[in-house]
């Protein structure tokens, strides 16, 4: 039971903190883009550069400290809300290092190419894309659907 425990914090927070990254990051790296701030933009990817792999790692981690915990608290590791939970981690790291990834490296393309005080059309088209905000959406609910499958655990 102990040992469970343990592994149960170490999942939670690793999970905690992989997702404060992803989303204030995502969020804040939104705002900073649409503000049309060429130099703030270049700053800000600067800083996701350095804390997406952070974000990942500890990701990656609280899956493997997740795994651990439902072995240890003797949880069958096909039960339905589980294998829902392994759906939307799959689709949350899919969607983070195709989309994301690839939306930042497109900014970071345009704001490279602007002049430090003007954004290009190019680098406003990129930050107020409805894409955005559709993946957005996406990914708060996404996020919101995972939490709440592994704390209600449904379909027990």
């Amino acid at each position: 039971m102990v040992a469970s425990t343990i592994w149960k914090f170490l999942h939670i927070a690793s999970m905690f903190v992989a997702v404060s990254i992803f989303v204030g990051q995502g969020m804040l790296s939104g705002a900073v883009a649409r503000s049309g701030d060429v130099g703030a933009v270049r700053r800000i990817l600067a800083a996701e550069d350095r804390f997406a792999p952070i974000g990942g790692g500890l990701f990656l981690l609280g899956i493997v400290f997740g795994f651990i915990t439902a072995i240890t608290s003797d949880f069958e590791l096909t039960q339905t809300w589980l294998l829902i939970a392994y759906a939307l981690s799959l689709f949350i790291l899919v969607n983070g290092l195709t989309y994301h990834r690839s939306q930042a490296e497109k900014l970071k393309a345009a704001a490279a190419a602007d002049q430090e005080d003007q954004p290009s059309d190019a680098l406003r088209a990129l930050a107020g894309a409805s894409s955005v905000a559709v993946m957005n959406v996406i990914d708060g609910v996404a996020w919101l659907a995972i939490i709440y499958v592994m704390v209600a655990k449904p379909f027990v």
